[in-house]
């Protein structure tokens, strides 16, 4: 899943967080290889958008695989 992709997603969805849940889903069931390289693609993401919303919504997608 490439972080392009993700963001396209959360960005041109009317509701963020419902897209975020199942952006969640799908990296749950990758190697957590990829998940780690991935969160950490996103931090970067979160750091260059001036989105509020979209930060808010890629720090949850953030805090949920940090939690493995």
């Amino acid at each position: 899943m490439e972080i392009r992709n993700i963001i396209a997603r959360l960005k041109q969805s009317e509701y963020k967080y419902s897209e975020a849940r199942g952006i969640k889903e799908e990296l749950k069931r990758k190697p957590l290889s990829e998940q780690l390289e991935i969160v950490n693609k996103l931090r970067e993401e979160s750091r260059k958008s001036d989105n509020s919303d979209i930060i808010d919504v890629i720090n949850d997608i953030i805090n949920e695989l940090d939690k493995k």
